[in-house]
């Protein structure tokens, strides 16, 4: 009787032990990048010319990374919570789609105002028949001052 106790009270507590792991991950957020450092700062048009030139080295020293990229406003896309970024004479741009803390201040943008922006660079959509331009994708987006 007191071996099937044990037994029964180790199977409890495996059980609450996998449950209380369970919510933790369940209820984590991510981190924020309003406090955190950049680990680069680069201007908008230098980042593009850097992936369109040599897709590869940018890969390797900008991807999974902190960048703040500063630049013109072309167009603000409410609807999906992202502002684009770079020359108006350009066909490619920076896309930062914005944090959710941060999507109240992207309606205030107006196109053509010079900003910067902080965010983790999740890749680069190269276009490969010239007519559509190439995206720098960030992510988790705030705008800094």
């Amino acid at each position: 009787m007191n071996k099937k106790r044990i037994i029964i009270g180790g199977i409890l507590l495996v059980i609450v032990l996998v449950a209380v792991y369970g919510w933790y991950q369940y209820t984590r957020t991510v981190q924020g990048l309003t406090n955190v450092r950049a680990d680069f700062s680069v201007n908008a048009t230098e980042l593009i010319n850097e992936f369109v030139s040599s897709e590869d080295a940018a890969n390797k020293k900008y991807l999974n990374k902190i960048l703040a990229v500063k630049g013109m406003v072309k167009n603000v896309e409410a609807a999906q919570y992202t502002i684009v970024l770079g020359d108006t004479s350009d066909m490619s741009s920076v896309r930062c789609v914005l944090d959710s803390s941060a999507n109240t201040t992207a309606g205030a943008l107006q196109k053509g105002a010079l900003i910067t922006i902080k965010g983790a660079i999740t890749g680069f959509n190269k276009d490969e028949t010239g007519l559509l331009g190439s995206d720098v994708q960030l992510n988790r987006c705030v705008i800094s001052n």
